[in-house]
């Protein structure tokens, strides 16, 4: 699985070598669009959701607060939750600060309302996001873009962290980088759930069972937008979190998947092109469709 290096917080990210996991296409370069928008209307307007939705929690919910850095806070709602197990929660959500501060420079230090309600059972998960038209079914968590707000089934604390942290990473990338295509922000949700430290080094963890088929090729995964809901959802999630997995597991990886996030959020308003994104990736490396199906055979062949 990718090891990243973590520094200093004004040092650049690394990439180590790969240890093994823990328990073609086509193109036709289009111009990039220089149209720009601005969110702060609608932040504005999840500020106001978000408040009234979570207002009718206070009494009934623990409410805990963390600040990271200066700009970002989260607020998580629950009820009997470890506290240890809420201070793996920030930890988690620190590591992926940093680094969302690596690929964004100074973008990733914009005002942040990370809301977070977990709640203690099925049956209060499948009433509480019902309430606002979602069919919970097929779901452990989920997030409000209108009101900037996830609501997380609890299960156990290692489940609860994780589901938690990869809702996060959605209302980040919102925030941060604006409308993404979906294999992007699911992709970088499902990487980032897992994200863990030892040492300097920031770890993440897949279940090897992964790796028994194929990831769709990458020019079909960026023109997935549109088939998102109507093919096989495991594939795309899993493809998505292969190509990410690859991508952030070495230098030129991380240099494709920066100018990808920092070119996407120079129009938070709209989404890449599959040929945008393409180009934004080949121009960075030629080979890297190539490299992924050797780096692809290695993990598998590790299992």
């Amino acid at each position: 699985m990718p090891l990243v290096q973590m520094l200093e917080q004004d040092e650049q990210l690394t990439i180590t070598k790969d240890l093994p996991p823990q328990p073609s296409s086509h193109h036709n370069p289009q111009p990039m669009r220089q149209m720009h928008c601005d969110l702060e209307e609608f932040i504005k307007r999840q500020e106001t959701a978000s408040k009234e939705r979570l207002s009718s929690l206070v009494e009934e919910f623990t409410k805990v607060q963390h600040m990271f850095g200066s700009h970002s806070l989260l607020t998580v709602y629950h009820r009997n939750i470890a506290t240890e197990t809420i201070d793996k929660l920030i930890e988690r959500l620190a590591l992926v600060h940093h680094l969302y501060g690596q690929l964004l420079g100074e973008r990733a230090y914009k005002s942040i309302q990370l809301n977070l309600v977990i709640l203690p059972n099925r049956a209060e998960y499948e009433d509480h996001t019902s309430r606002y038209g979602f069919d919970p079914r097929a779901s452990q968590g989920v997030f409000f873009h209108g009101s900037n707000s996830a609501f997380i089934e609890y299960k156990n604390d290692k489940q609860v962290v994780a589901t938690a942290v990869h809702e996060a990473v959605h209302a980040m990338n919102l925030r941060l980088i604006g409308l993404t295509p979906r294999w992007l922000n699911e992709g970088m949700a499902q990487l980032l759930e897992s994200v863990n430290k030892q040492g300097n080094i920031l770890i993440f963890d897949s279940d090897p069972r992964v790796f028994q088929n194929p990831p769709y090729d990458i020019y079909a995964l960026l023109e997935s937008e549109s088939q998102w809901g109507s093919i096989d959802m495991a594939r795309l999630y899993y493809s998505g979190w292969s190509w990410l997995s690859y991508i952030i597991s070495n230098d030129s990886g991380m240099k494709m998947l920066t100018r990808l996030v920092g070119r996407e959020s120079v129009n938070p308003c709209d989404v890449l092109s599959s040929d945008e994104s393409y180009d934004i990736l080949q121009s960075t490396s030629t080979t890297f469709e190539q490299d992924f199906q050797d780096w692809f055979y290695v993990q598998k062949s590790e299992i």
